[in-house]
């Protein structure tokens, strides 16, 4: 099996093991309730759990024309998934290889590997180059009919974990991207359990901010992260250790002559300072309003004025302390 380490300090488990397998995008509630799961079943066992973490979305190989987004690079989720009390965290390796082997071969891969003794897996998984539905596999003590009701390929026991609810909806990476895709910051938080966020370097920009009165920090990120939609958002802004509330702008400025790109713009209340180079956190709290084009720039720096009073209004209410 092409399985790798996500560093050199990580080497693979020796079994028996009981382990879940995923990309875990955001590692979101629904991902944190499946770990427990392998724990407290690894536990049950005298195994080691383990999580087996594909660094890119396995989509992505299938379909490489289409986009494909993140919710936190590969390293949050190496971080996130460490604070869950996971025995092991294991990368296993996407390529050519892994993409043809069936389910069986799969399975038997991973028990000869670590010593598998059960995979535990979320709703509608599926694995191998046959697209096994892991439902159909799993033991009926977890609500599954397995093949002849023993739930067990190869030596393997499959487990069919249920799915995490929020608000009478499944929680999923792509329910989440979704939500942040439409400027639903509060629902994708519920699923979370944390506000959404984003990470990056704070670049030059044009420094139109500037020459309007609010000096923004614009933020260049480092990978395909998934992007709320256009708009005016109340936010966090974390650099150098410290937070601050800042009015947060998503868009193309369509009040100026610009060449239609994306940007990220933050203006952080009560800052003062240089922010260029930095490395910048922003938590998406709530959407404000929608990006609009005002017919004159002295129009848009008074809605600025009321967007910063609002963001200042939202965040004192909901984070006092912050």
């Amino acid at each position: 099996m092409p399985i790798t380490e996500p560093s050199a300090s990580i080497e693979a488990p020796g079994g028996p093991t009981v382990a879940t397998i995923g990309t875990f995008d955001g590692v979101h509630l629904g991902h944190r309730a499946l770990l427990r799961q392998v724990r407290h079943e690894a536990e049950a066992r005298s195994a080691r759990s383990v999580a087996l973490v594909f660094r890119e979305q396995p989509r992505a190989f299938f379909n490489p024309g289409k986009k494909v987004s993140y919710l936190c690079d590969f390293e949050a989720r190496i971080a996130m998934l460490g604070e869950t009390g996971v025995d092991e965290i294991v990368e296993l390796e996407f390529g050519l290889t892994i993409q043809k082997l069936s389910s069986e071969e799969f399975v038997v891969g991973l028990r000869d590997r670590i010593g598998l003794e059960a995979l535990i897996v979320g709703p509608g998984a599926r694995i191998g180059a046959d697209q096994v539905r892991v439902e159909d596999l799993a033991s009926p003590r977890s609500g599954g009919t397995g093949p002849g009701g023993s739930g067990v390929v190869s030596g393997v026991e499959f487990i069919a974990a249920p799915a995490a609810m929020v608000d009478g909806h499944a929680v999923s990476s792509s329910a989440i991207r979704k939500a942040v895709m439409e400027g639903r910051c509060e629902s994708a938080a519920k699923m979370l359990g944390r506000n959404y966020s984003i990470t990056g370097t704070v670049g030059a920009g044009e420094k139109r901010g500037r020459d309007l009165g609010f000096p923004t920090a614009n933020l260049e990120t480092d990978f395909a992260v998934t992007v709320p939609e256009n708009g005016i958002y109340a936010t966090l802004a974390t650099v150098d250790g410290a937070t601050y509330r800042a009015a947060t702008g998503i868009g193309v400025r369509p009040t100026f002559d610009t060449d239609g790109g994306r940007t990220i713009e933050a203006f952080l209340l009560d800052f003062e300072g240089d922010l260029y180079t930095k490395r910048l956190r922003l938590e998406f709290v709530t959407r404000l309003r929608s990006e609009v084009a005002f017919d004159s720039v002295d129009e848009l720096v008074e809605q600025m004025n009321r967007d910063v009073e609002e963001t200042h209004e939202v965040l004192a209410a909901r984070f006092p302390g912050r």
